[in-house]
């Protein structure tokens, strides 16, 4: 359906002249150097530009649906649409005064009717991540029957009616409520289409919100827009959806080289999420990657994982022959929603590779039980069941898209900025019509049209649109910061700060690269801000890598996960607030250097997804309930025999830990324990098979981190 949404350049000049726009721009005055002007309007664009995915978050909301919430207590009644776009621009700045890094919502409706793009079609954070856990439910998830716990914010948009405790919703606002949601629940693409439950805020968290919303927060209300049941079918879970770690390197093979369709099982509880995968082969195994290409749940949702163009760690000698897709469970738990999703993969395969597959098993190209005898059968009689299309997604091959430089979201907008019609729907999905538009864009600018979107094509398209510099990527450090770096390390002759990325400066930060020891390709990156930080000292002028988190949000985050003494949030990157980061880095299992990179970005997002439990040492009803959902028992806080015999079966699996499953927690069953924890997150625990506080708190963290 047709509808209108105001993006967030409506309300981003507003934004940028309030408190927290005057200190962002404080930031990049003291932390880059950027005069007052330039440092005012790069806010305002920031503030104005599609939110990206963030990195390790999980993203599915077609789980869930929707949340209705209102503005809180007293009464908003603006007498015109400036004065929503002034209570826009606030709510941003009191959500960055919290913490939350951006405005929470995913959209806004004021009672004129009007939409206003928050969030827009990524993760929001306005639904109660905090939400107190349950029986069935750990901190900031609900129930969603059918498909079990899911997380408030990763499985819901968040859209507020902007009224309060004392106001009425109009007509105008409901009736665009309603045409939100519709658009939400079809219109989008199937990777972030609304599923279809209409829930208020207060549905399983303490709070009034969303007030006289609360009767149309419910199905067959003025807001639901009783959409029929979509057509059956499944589509991919792209990798940013399921929160997945970047890899450490990827290994290609062209779809010529595939001959054969492996099916597999994890061999744990169905409940298992993707990213406890991932981690497993990550951290346990010491692989660059979860090893199989696709991997599918019991309600037949497809998974990427390596994809369809990368060689697999699923299967020894058949990796790159042989395409892996993994049901996540043990034998008997396969579902024929998930038998017909692996069969519709199966076919995929067959067209994308133009040939006829053999399908077969883990079992018959290794020696293994894997999958177990339900599916070894299923596979065997010729993966029987119905015949369910593959919704999206497009050939794999055609220029998928390089998303580590930019989004596919934001590859359509620059599309779109460029002039090219039809405009692109900015759908985040990299369909024919994206690609189409990405390699015109890449004409335009004087770059091989190969519809990936790499570093050559961001760097020609920061050019052609002038950058505000002229040249060089500047997303951790402006070029007038460079200018200065390179003169502070004893350049001859010194540059002159002119915020001009020519031959001068080019040739001057290859000579600093060179110096400070990575590749001296010209480009100030991640690596060469590190590399910086390290050979100062990372002092209090460097800023901190503020392009991923303000310098606020990171002090924040450090004080949310219980710093002491709290840190002054007033977004200078002081050696209290270096060292708090590195503090927070340490507590989340990544490298303590001090720098909030995509690593520490990613990590943060797992913690912060996780059970969140006290890391104290004791083993009590939380820790009891957060190490039953991970070896799939029920999470009753009770320890008992069911409990330990699903512990050693967990320790079996994924520790070949070769213990009699007897329900006895020995010093053996303790000792393997030990070990996992040791290998999974490096705790360096003694393998003394004495389970004591220590071991408790290295299993606390590693449930934290989703790694046990």
């Amino acid at each position: 359906m047709a509808i209108d949404i105001r993006p967030r350049t409506t309300w981003a000049e507003r934004a940028a002249a309030t408190n927290s726009g005057q200190l962002k721009a404080l930031e990049l005055i003291n932390g880059l150097g950027m005069d007052h002007h330039l440092a005012g309007e790069v806010v305002r664009q920031r503030i104005a530009a599609t939110r990206e995915p963030v990195q390790g978050r999980e993203w599915s909301p077609w789980k869930g649906g929707v949340f209705i919430h209102h503005m809180g207590p007293l009464s908003f009644s603006p007498n015109s649409e400036a004065d929503c776009i002034e209570g826009v621009a606030e709510i941003w700045h009191k959500h960055m005064s919290e913490g939350y890094g951006d405005i929470a919502y995913n959209f806004l409706v004021c009672p004129h009717g009007k939409i206003y793009e928050g969030r827009g079609l990524v993760r929001g954070e306005a639904n109660g991540g905090d939400a107190p856990p349950t029986a069935r439910t750990k901190r900031g998830e609900i129930w969603v029957n059918g498909v079990g716990a899911v997380g408030r914010n990763a499985g819901f948009y968040s859209v507020l009616g902007m009224i309060r405790a004392w106001n009425q919703p109009t007509q105008p606002m409901l009736n665009s409520i309603k045409n939100l949601i519709g658009h939400l629940q079809g219109d989008v693409s199937a990777q972030v289409r609304a599923g279809g439950h209409i829930l208020p805020h207060s549905e399983g968290d303490h709070t009034e919100c969303p007030g006289n919303l609360t009767p149309y927060a419910k199905l067959g209300s003025a807001i639901d827009p009783g959409r029929p049941a979509p057509q059956q079918a499944v589509s991919i879970v792209p990798r940013a959806g399921w929160g997945a770690r970047p890899p450490r390197g990827e290994y290609p093979v062209p779809l010529s080289q595939r001959t054969g369709f492996a099916v597999h099982y994890s061999a744990g509880p169905p409940t298992q999420s993707v990213r406890a995968v991932q981690n497993y082969h990550m951290d346990g195994r010491g692989w660059p990657d979860v090893g199989y290409n696709f991997l599918v749940d019991r309600f037949g949702r497809i998974y990427e994982g390596r994809g369809w163009l990368n060689i697999g760690a699923h299967a020894t000698g058949y990796n790159t022959t042989h395409i892996g897709v993994c049901f996540i469970g043990s034998n008997g738990d396969a579902t024929p929603a998930a038998k017909n999703a692996i069969r519709a993969l199966y076919h995929a395969a067959n067209r994308h590779t133009g040939r006829t597959l053999q399908a077969t098993y883990h079992g018959a190209i290794g020696s293994t039980a894997c999958p177990g005898a339900d599916l070894r059968n299923w596979v065997i009689s010729g993966l029987a069941g119905d015949n369910v299309p593959i919704e999206g997604g497009g050939a794999p091959g055609t220029g998928a898209g390089t998303t580590h430089v930019r989004s596919a979201s934001a590859q359509q907008h620059a599309v779109n900025l460029l002039g090219h019609t039809p405009l692109l729907v900015v759908d985040g999905s990299l369909g024919p019509l994206t690609l189409a538009g990405v390699r015109w864009l890449q004409r335009k600018v004087g770059v091989e049209a190969d519809g990936n979107w790499g570093p050559l094509t961001e760097a020609a398209y920061v050019a052609h649109i002038g950058g505000g510099t002229g040249g060089g990527v500047t997303l951790y450090r402006s070029v007038a910061a460079q200018q200065r770096a390179v003169n502070a390390l004893g350049h001859a002759p010194a540059l002159a700060v002119d915020g001009s990325f020519g031959p001068a400066t080019s040739a001057g930060v290859r000579w600093l690269q060179t110096k400070i020891g990575v590749a001296a390709d010209g480009n100030w990156g991640p690596a060469t801000e590190k590399a910086y930080l390290t050979h100062t000292g990372g002092g209090a002028s460097s800023g901190g890598v503020t392009t991923i988190r303000s310098v606020t949000f990171q002090q924040h985050a450090v004080n949310g996960l219980g710093h002491t003494p709290a840190l002054v949030v007033d977004g200078s990157f002081g050696p209290l607030t270096l060292a708090g980061v590195r503090w927070l880095q340490t507590k989340i299992g990544v490298d303590a250097d001090g720098a909030w990179g995509p690593d520490t970005e990613a990590a943060y997002g797992r913690w912060a997804d996780g059970e969140r439990l006290v890391v104290d040492g004791s083993f009590g009803p939380a820790t009891v309930s957060a190490t039953q959902r991970a070896i799939g028992v029920t999470p009753d806080g009770v320890w008992g025999p069911e409990s330990k015999r699903a512990l050693q079966r967990h320790l079996n699996t994924w520790s070949a830990a070769g213990l009699v499953v007897d329900g006895s927690i020995g010093p053996g069953t303790v000792k393997a324990l030990q070990a996992h924890l040791n290998t999974m997150i490096r705790a360096g625990l003694p393998l003394d098979g004495s389970w004591g506080p220590a071991t408790n708190r290295a299993l606390q963290t590693a449930l934290n981190l989703e790694k046990f």
